[in-house]
């Protein structure tokens, strides 16, 4: 997702409504907090960063409503109550830097929490300022999260660098209600004066006395003074109103900015006053509109002076200047910007690209110097998710030549909500759309226009089958690379001409082997080419595909031979630390009825060489199983073209055949045919966009219905190349997702917070690669958000099971929340229901049994016509075993499984909610919650923890955390225990019902247990 801005040649026109200060709206907020008393703060702020200040005051007791236009806030006299353990500052510098001291008022201790990036924000000077005011606060590594114990500072003298203005002025709001006289002395360089300037008239609006020393580098603060509660109205918002001024001084204009009712005034009116006075000297003309009650910008032609600026005295305006500088006839210079590089991004560095867009920029130590440019070329911008380098740079794209795109294009949001609608209302086109690939180091590519797979419908393409799919693609891109198999020695590709030529030899060899048509063909095998072409020549002669995990070991592999009734079997002489073809040939050496342990009638055992040579053949003899080395059989076969041929398989026969992973129970084997399969496909790639100019990456194993359907049989449709990794690991598939251009993948969420950890790392970031569906388990919402942020590619939720395919999917375009918030919404053709237990239809928002209905449902569980029976309703949905929430819009979240319910003494446990919480926890890195028996209640929730790391994590903590976000007690697992890893079956689900039973054994901590 990203900002487009089309460069413009018309005239703007029309009214800016300039919002209210955010700075004031900050100091008022905390002070009146702090009085004894009711204070009223008259116009609203709707800043994201003033509603975090306003949600963690509410976090430490504080009574804030609104009435109108007015904060109404009841202050509670310099003393916190909060009601929980945590409060977090957002995505606020102001509100982290002001409340890390100020938190030490509260009557508990109190940690204080910010959004990730905020390990990047330095808070040493602050924190150490705090603790020689007598404060008692810890910081890991001085980033949050900031643990204050509780008790009044004692005040003292404090040296603090004039760095931050932040920094001093949250030492400045805490020192009155020390227990003694505070002394604060700034050293070095003192930046942002302004902002000191009104945090000192605002705490003299609360009755709070600071005597400042005539060159503001010194103050002294009496101890035990009361704020006093008083009524204000906020001034105008200069910050927010630069970007409408920018916007009429670089083109034609008459543009009003309605509520700038002054262009004088003083330093305690705004911080940012002195920027009126910059663009003055720049020539921009701004002129009073007393009658409109604004300012208004008007002319025919641009033409804007060079000017030199000390950015001390306007700190937060640097980018928006350096745009200003972009087109102003001469050199302008910017002095002292060093301070400029420590806010959400460094500023100094991210206005450089305009250098990309043709500007001209140089930055050397604290100067900034910027020559004007005849005119700047659209460009793909990164913005850093920094609100005034994304607002700076819009506007600079609004006065280039052709079209930018913008990276985070909502971090507007922050500061000024009504940017992207006021720029559009004056004028200026700016949307939010999606983008067709990541971008490579921070810079997205312009949208790509993306093949359909065909015209026509999925149920029109269904009619193809999987071997015409094949025909097709090897007739009109016979060089055109088919399958990429990634392996430790380089990848190996082979093209669409040569995969259908592999095809008809193996097809051939199946046939000399005895089988027939609608028999299945079992094959043990890794992400490898020869699965890909084995899969499609059993398919080319009519049979039925029944690949095995590669890890089943002998239980498992015998059960799907006696079910499948396989009469070949294909396998590898080694993987890993094994030796599948011996492991196989054993079994059939113990070959029994049905009922027995044997493997029923395996007459064939073809065997294939790890290293791609000669096979190493099992010593192991088996009556009645003939063993066939790879390589050499298909040396042996003759392609009798005439014999394939005269096989027609239809689309409507049997295709593929999956027992299904068993996280609850025996596993059974789901049969679909090859126009279920396509048709499945189908409906994906028009949700996501996906054509032929995408690239399949296939981490799942194929023998999973993830890497079969959604990566391989994906590829074939589409007619995409499909990149195989037969062993996983994190770094090497980074190498292969940028070697091969992969735009797409479908996998469980493991594989994607693998993918996420080693980018964090240090890994290379995955270039192309757009899209991402979690499957198999509902991906945390922590760690999506993550993966949007870190990896660039859209993460899509899904729903999807082995009986039905994917029946829900959400899409790129959907919002964030909604898109890796939810396990998405009905695919095209599908019906999802939500149903009590006596099978009534719930309305949208309760939670119920999840149901739906599908042209893609399997035909049912091979010879098991009772679990078939059972698994639908009486009226034909298939039940899911899910419980599921649908909302208004259509979008389902999966809240657990039907049988994962905990029932603690008539309290049903919202078990997926808090697991989900927890995994947000910064020592998780996994997390399940089951039920233990429980003599009284019936059952109690036991959390089985991986952690980062292995970073201990206390039962105690584990509680305080749940405490901290308010979830109730009842919820809270009353046992905790540690584990290596979870229990995962291929998909990436959990397999709960191997934690039930460990927990069987176990009764909860006692109350005070740590």
């Amino acid at each position: 997702m990203h900002l487009l801005v089309s460069g413009i040649q018309h005239r703007v026109t029309g009214e800016v409504l300039v919002p209210n200060s955010k700075y004031h709206a900050h100091r008022a907020l905390i002070l009146a907090s702090l009085a004894d008393g009711e204070s009223r703060v008259h116009g609203l702020s709707d800043a994201r960063h003033v509603a975090y200040t306003v949600r963690l005051l509410r976090g430490l007791g504080v009574r804030i409503t609104r009435a109108g236009d007015t904060f109404v806030v009841r202050g509670l006299g310099g003393r916190y109550r909060p009601g929980r353990a945590g409060v977090s500052a957002g995505s606020s510098g102001t509100t982290l830097y002001f409340m890390a001291g100020l938190a030490c008022l509260s009557d508990r201790e109190v940690s204080i929490t910010g959004q990730r990036y905020f390990s990047r924000r330095p808070m040493g000077p602050l924190l150490r300022g705090l603790e020689q005011l007598g404060v008692a606060v810890e910081a890991a590594g001085d980033r949050p999260p900031v643990h204050v114990r509780p008790g009044r500072p004692t005040g003292g003298r404090v040296v603090m660098p004039g760095t931050l203005s932040q920094w001093i002025s949250g030492l400045l709001l805490l020192a009155p209600f020390a227990t003694g006289p505070t002394v604060i002395e700034v050293s070095g360089e003192l930046n942002e004066r302004t902002y000191l300037e009104l945090t000192v008239a605002m705490m003299r609006r609360f009755g709070l006395e600071v005597a400042v020393s005539s060159d503001w580098r010194r103050f002294a603060v009496a101890p035990d003074q009361r704020a006093r509660p008083t009524e204000l109205t906020l001034p105008p918002d200069i910050g927010s109103a630069a970007f409408g001024i920018a916007a009429a001084a670089l083109h034609p204009s008459d543009v009003l900015l309605r509520g700038l009712t002054r262009l004088e005034g003083g330093p305690a009116d705004h911080p940012e006053f002195h920027f009126l006075d910059v663009v003055r000297g720049m020539g921009v003309p701004a002129e009073q509109d007393e009658a409109a009650r604004g300012v208004r910008i008007r002319q025919d032609a641009p033409l804007l002076k060079a000017v030199d600026v000390d950015c001390r005295e306007v700190p937060d305006m640097l980018p928006v200047l350096a745009v200003l500088g972009t087109f102003a006839h001469g050199e302008s210079v910017f002095r002292n910007v060093a301070h400029t590089r420590l806010k959400e991004s460094d500023r100094a560095s991210a206005v450089l690209q305009l250098n990309a867009m043709g500007g001209d920029l140089a930055l050397t130590g604290d100067l900034l110097r910027v020559n004007g440019v005849e005119g700047l070329t659209g460009a793909r911008l990164s913005t850093y998710n920094d609100h005034r380098i994304l607002m700076s740079l819009a506007v600079a794209a609004s006065r280039a030549r052709g079209r930018s795109a913008l990276t985070f294009p909502h971090a507007y949001r922050i500061s000024y909500p009504d940017f992207l609608s006021t720029m559009n209302a004056i004028g200026i086109p700016m949307t939010v759309e999606e983008g067709s690939a990541r971008p490579a180091r921070g810079i997205r590519r312009a949208p790509v226009r993306r093949a359909r797979p065909e015209a026509g419908r999925p149920e029109a393409m269904a009619r193809t089958t999987l071997p015409q799919w094949l025909a097709r693609h090897a007739a009109s891109r016979p060089g055109a690379p088919a399958v990429v198999d990634v392996t430790e020695d380089g990848p190996h590709v082979i093209t669409w001409r040569e995969l259908a030529e592999r095809v008809e030899r193996v097809a051939a060899l199946l046939l000399r082997l005895g089988v027939r048509p609608r028999e299945h063909v079992a094959y043990q095998l890794p992400n490898r080419t020869e699965f890909v072409v084995l899969s499609l020549a059993v398919l080319r002669i009519g049979a039925v595909c029944a690949p095995v995990m590669p890890f089943f070991r002998e239980r498992e592999l015998g059960f799907v031979l006696r079910r499948s009734a396989a009469r070949v079997l294909v396998a590898m002489d080694g993987h890993r630390s094994r030796r599948p073809a011996e492991e196989a040939l054993a079994l059939a050496a113990r070959q029994a009825p049905d009922t027995g342990p044997g493997p029923g009638p395996l007459r064939h055992l073809v065997v294939l060489a790890r290293s791609g040579g000669t096979a190493r053949l099992p010593r192991t003899s088996a009556g009645g199983v003939t063993v066939h080395d790879w390589r050499a059989a298909l040396a042996a076969t003759e392609v009798d073209r005439a014999a394939l041929d005269a096989i027609r398989p239809t689309a409507g026969t049997a295709a593929q055949l999956l027992f299904t992973s068993g996280t609850t129970g025996e596993p059974k084997g789901v049969t679909q045919t090859s126009a279920t399969l396509v048709s499945a496909v189908a409906m994906e790639a028009g949700q996501l966009g996906l054509g032929d100019r995408d690239s399949i990456w296939v981490p799942s194993p194929l023998a999973h219905q993830t890497g079969f359907l959604y990566g391989m049989v994906l590829a074939l449709v589409l007619g995409a190349p499909q990149i195989l990794q037969a062993e996983w690991n994190a770094e090497r598939a980074l190498a292969s997702l940028n070697d091969h251009r992969a735009t797409f993948v479908q996998a469980a969420t493991p594989f994607l917070s693998d993918l996420v950890t080693a980018v964090e790392a240090g890994g290379e970031v995955p270039r192309h690669l757009r899209i991402f569906v979690a499957t198999g388990a509902t991906v945390p919402r922590a760690l999506a958000e993550r993966a949007d942020r870190v990896l660039g590619a859209k993460v899509c939720g899904a729903f999807g099971t082995t009986e039905t395919c994917l029946g829900a999917l959400s899409a790129p375009g959907d919002a964030p929340a909604r898109r890796w918030g939810t396990d998405g919404r009905a695919l095209d053709g599908v019906r999802l229901r939500v149903t009590d237990d006596r099978g009534h239809v719930l309305p949208a928002g309760i939670e119920g049994n999840f149901e739906l209905s599908s042209p893609t449902v399997f035909d049912g569980y091979l010879g098991r016509p009772d679990l078939t029976a059972e698994a639908f309703t009486p009226d034909g949905w298939y039940r899911t075993g899910d419980l599921a929430v649908i909302d208004a819009s259509g979008f389902v979240r999966i809240t657990g499984r039907v049988k994962d319910v905990i029932n603690r003494g008539g309290e049903k446990i919202p078990v997926a909610e808090v697991e989900q919480l927890l995994f947000a926890h910064p020592r998780v890195a996994d997390v399940a919650i089951v039920a233990m028996p429980d003599d009284r209640l019936g059952e109690r929730a036991c959390a089985f923890v991986v952690t980062r790391d292995g970073a201990p994590l206390s039962f105690a903590g584990l509680r305080g955390y749940l405490d901290a976000h308010q979830v109730a007690k009842q919820y809270w697992p009353e046992r905790l225990e540690h584990l290596p890893a979870l229990p995962r079956n291929p998909a990436g689900k959990v397999q709960k019902f191997l934690l039930r039973a460990r927990a069987r054994e176990l009764r909860p901590h006692d109350e005070d247990a740590g």
